[in-house]
């Protein structure tokens, strides 16, 4: 029948999808991250993003936690040598949406590294979004790669110093 009004039952009170318990969405988006992996077309600078992506996934799945300080990272170096190869174009473009996405995630944490932590994700994300942009006008030349791995580079050094240390993140 139509235009029958029902008082509200328990589906009313449910939350919309995708939505969920602070600890559970972030534990989500650890998860959706440690599955990222754009190829970059350079094994230095694959291995770079990889490793500032597990990075995420751990500090992620610290603040779903409600840990006050996230636990001690390895310092990675990444991949040497291989051949280069063409970017992943729809790979860098997925993770750089998701990154931003997740970043927005995280942001309502109340620690105090959060907010860095966020900045550098979606800073990434716009690497990966121009990494696609400059492989769609054509091959990336040399001189891309030297400016996507000192920027690469740039963001470790900031997300090792957004983290608060125990003792030091860097473990060798």
């Amino acid at each position: 029948m139509t235009g029958i009004d029902r008082p509200p039952g328990p589906t009313a009170a449910r939350q919309p999808s995708g939505a969920g318990s602070r600890p559970a969405v972030l534990l989500r988006a650890a998860e959706e991250v440690s599955a990222l992996a754009p190829d970059l077309g350079w094994s230095e600078a694959s291995g770079l993003v990889e490793a500032l992506l597990d990075g995420v996934a751990h500090v992620l799945a610290d603040a779903a936690t409600d840990r006050d300080r996230p636990r001690p990272q390895p310092l990675v170096v990444g991949a040497i040598g291989g051949a280069d190869r063409l970017p992943d174009h729809a790979g860098c473009r997925a993770a750089a949406g998701r990154l931003r996405a997740l970043a927005g995630e995280l942001l309502p944490h109340p620690a105090p590294w959060v907010e860095e932590a966020a900045t550098v994700m979606t800073e990434l994300g716009d690497l990966l979004d121009r990494v696609a942009d400059r492989t769609r006008s054509g091959a990336l030349t040399r001189a891309d790669k030297g400016v996507v791995l000192r920027r690469l580079h740039g963001l470790h050094r900031r997300w090792r110093a957004a983290l608060p240390e125990p003792g030091g993140q860097d473990v060798r």
